[in-house]
């Protein structure tokens, strides 16, 4: 028998009773979409749990510190570490020790920072490390460096009254509530523009020692770049300057000559980065191993992760049980068919059709009612999702202009980044239609086989 013939064969017993057919598809229906929903709810739960750590910190990020002689933070360290392999990029990062400092910047040193976060990284890994550039470039020489988003805030005019010659921006980001009683974020403020635009600036940074507040030493700094605000990287990124380790050393050693470094790079600590999320544990015990100790975000995510998992399992479970009973349903429904069609089967028999056609007839037929409700419970599973977003999220549909506009805004509560409470992956809607075929094949086997064993001369006598 051909394919094509098993195919006709099978949609016309599907057709010859409607109404069994339809209602064995909708408990393949309701089964997969119970699955589907009830997954969808803990990967939102998950991706709401991934965005609220990445608020906290880069998750690939870990931070290592020194331990004892054994346990050094310079060159060696890094290149031990960049060969773990999970590893993108690790980067040593320095502060000046003991050293006040003051610069200066603008016409006959018109303006005055007296505080900035100064920090080093090693040559060559600010890309690396992921800083994001407003403006300007990379520093490539010798003291070149990179300013934080706010530094230029903390510039002081003088030759403005005092009082009025600084721009205090937490006055412009922050506003006291008396309702609340204290201070609350203003997400939408709009600072000034700074007094002076450091990029491409030259400064003049004056540093002394703590010892000796008289005796000044001088180096003259340019600002490259202006680099993007973001904590989970370094605390510079905000109000600070970013330098070169090796810079830093020079600033050092000019201000304590004397003092006994052997000319090697040493680091306060070092940022590890791994390629992917998965890759921190390993990592991070890997550098423990080697006598180190270690900071991420690792120690929260991880008991957050398998509580996601734990109740994702538990609301797959939910939705397996109303797939269980579907599958029931098509057990029932090929077993009913067989008993309707022994005549048929016995003629077929009789024609010379093999076992194998027989089976796979009744098989297919199985497997076409968990196709049909696998594919038609992953689009109401769509419908279903974007309900319970809809609900829970409550878009403003007042501004909303047109039919385009509209369906935008609609669609815009199912993206990841704004936190849904269901989310309907691509996979998960392939693996519910898969996952719906395998159980009406399932369930039909046994009817399949009981047909094939039905005596072909018992069968045509049966009126």
């Amino acid at each position: 028998m051909k394919l094509s013939d098993m195919i006709k064969i099978c949609l016309q017993n599907l057709r010859r009773r409607k109404s069994r057919t339809i209602l064995t598809v909708l408990g393949v229906v309701v089964g997969c979409c119970a699955i589907v929903t009830m997954l969808s709810i803990g990967i939102g739960m998950q991706n709401s749990m991934e965005l609220a750590l990445a608020e906290m910190g880069d998750l690939t990020l870990i931070q290592v510190y020194g331990r004892g002689q054994n346990a050094k933070l310079d060159d060696e360290a890094i290149k031990k570490f960049e060969s773990i392999p999970g590893v993108e990029v690790a980067i040593g990062k320095a502060s000046l020790d003991n050293i006040g400092y003051q610069l200066t910047a603008g016409e006959k040193d018109r303006y005055e920072m007296y505080w900035a976060n100064i920090v080093g990284f090693s040559k060559d890994s600010m890309e690396k490390f992921g800083l994001e550039l407003i403006e300007g470039t990379f520093p490539k020489e010798p003291f070149d460096v990179l300013a934080g988003q706010y530094a230029a805030y903390n510039l002081t005019d003088t030759q403005r009254p005092e009082g009025s010659n600084r721009i205090e921006r937490w006055d412009y980001m922050y506003s006291y509530d008396p309702d609340l009683g204290y201070y609350t974020y203003n997400e939408n403020a709009e600072l000034p523009d700074p007094y002076l635009n450091l990029c491409g600036q030259k400064m003049k940074m004056q540093m002394y020692s703590y010892d000796d507040y008289e005796k000044k030493y001088e180096q003259e700094i340019r600002i490259t770049g202006i680099v993007k605000e973001d904590y989970s990287k370094d605390y510079s990124t905000s109000e600070g300057l970013i330098f070169f380790v090796s810079d830093l050393q020079a600033l050092q050693k000019m201000v304590f000559p004397t003092s006994n470094n052997n000319n090697k790079l040493t680091y306060n600590e070092i940022y590890v980065k791994t390629v992917d999320i998965s890759k921190v544990e390993s990592v991070e015990e890997e550098i423990k191993n080697f006598g180190y100790s270690t900071s991420s975000m690792e120690s929260i995510r991880k008991p957050m992760q398998e509580e996601a998992r734990q109740q994702q399992l538990m609301f797959g479970g939910l939705g397996a049980v109303s797939l269980f009973v579907a599958a029931l349903g098509i057990t029932n429904t090929m077993i009913m068919s067989i008993s309707e069609r022994t005549r048929e089967i016995g003629v077929m028999k009789a024609l010379g059709c093999y076992l194998g056609n027989i089976r796979a007839t009744f098989l297919m037929e199985a497997g076409f009612i968990g196709l049909i409700g696998g594919i038609a419970g992953a689009i109401i599973s769509y419908v279903i999702s974007l309900v319970i977003n809809l609900v829970s999220k409550k878009p403003d549909f007042s501004m909303v202009e047109g039919f385009g506009q509209w369906w935008d805004t609609i669609l815009s509560v199912m993206l990841p980044e704004t936190s849904p409470v269901s989310i309907v992956p691509l996979w998960l809607a392939g693996f519910a239609i898969l996952f719906s075929i395998i159980v009406g094949l399932g369930s039909g086997f046994y009817p399949a086989n009981k047909a094939v064993h039905i005596s072909a001369l018992e069968a045509i006598k049966r009126e």
